[in-house]
């Protein structure tokens, strides 16, 4: 089991770095593909740092994770905010991005940081897909971000990776299928607790998709692409990008969502 040990050590690994630089960035796309603001879900929330600070923006937010133990770490992020975060702005939920359902639907639907990538066929990312389709507004918005087989086959291809500090090691060891282009990751994270060390190991799988397929696959969901770019940047994606930050909208009239509270 994945995100089970390591979510108590994952921001302190330096995970929670990519959150920080992304939410800053989701207020730029969220600048070219407008959305009344209103309900969002976070899938895949891990920690709850993008859906944290989402909230602390007016959003209603519902964070989904698979992890019980990433969602404890959120809602203990959560609470340490105290009355920082409006009455009712977030809700946590335990459940699979595959097969997950909605009791009231939602204007903006995230899912960040290679989430995606975990989906090892093109069958559970299409019922992903589908799920978020199903939980969206007419006229909302679908933002996600993937590993390109490019990011898998040059930086994650049997790469050992090591950070350090006097409190946690982290090492990262990974191998790289290019036939179907699969990267299995190793974690192996050393805890001091007092004059010891915990040692906390889990293994990841991802997948990479080319470009043309994830598009058709949102297409086959029912969504229209807006846009793909290369993450972080206004840019297209080229063959030498490593991640792509996908936008993709549901059709149908905008639905202008009560606002938080109301």
């Amino acid at each position: 089991m994945i995100y089970k040990d390591y979510a108590a050590v994952y921001d302190a690994s330096g995970q929670i770095s990519f959150s920080e630089q992304m939410i800053p960035y989701l207020g730029r796309v969220l600048a070219r593909h407008p959305i009344p603001r209103g309900r969002l879900l976070d899938l895949a929330c891990g920690t709850g740092t993008v859906a944290i600070a989402m909230a602390l923006q007016g959003w209603e937010v519902t964070g989904l994770d698979g992890s019980e133990a990433m969602l404890t770490e959120a809602r203990e992020k959560a609470r340490a905010l105290g009355d920082a975060l409006p009455s009712g702005a977030l809700l946590w939920r335990h459940g699979d991005m595959r097969h997950f359902r909605l009791d009231t639907p939602v204007d903006l639907a995230t899912c960040l940081y290679d989430s995606l990538n975990y989906m090892l066929t093109d069958q559970d990312l299409l019922a992903t897909f589908r799920r978020v389709h199903a939980a969206l507004r007419p006229g909302g918005l679908f933002f996600a971000d993937m590993n390109t087989a490019y990011a898998l086959e040059t930086y994650w291809a049997d790469q050992t990776y090591v950070t350090d500090s006097p409190e946690l090691t982290v090492i990262m060891d990974s191998d790289h299928d290019q036939a179907i282009h699969r990267t299995t990751v190793t974690v192996t994270c050393f805890q001091r607790t007092g004059d010891l060390y915990r040692k906390i190991q889990e293994t990841h799988l991802e997948q990479a998709y080319p470009n043309e397929h994830v598009a058709t696959l949102l297409s086959d969901a029912g969504f229209r692409v807006e846009a793909s770019y290369a993450c972080f940047s206004e840019r297209p994606p080229d063959e030498y990008t490593t991640r792509v930050f996908w936008v993709a909208r549901k059709p149908g009239a905008p639905v202008h969502a009560e606002e938080p509270g109301r």
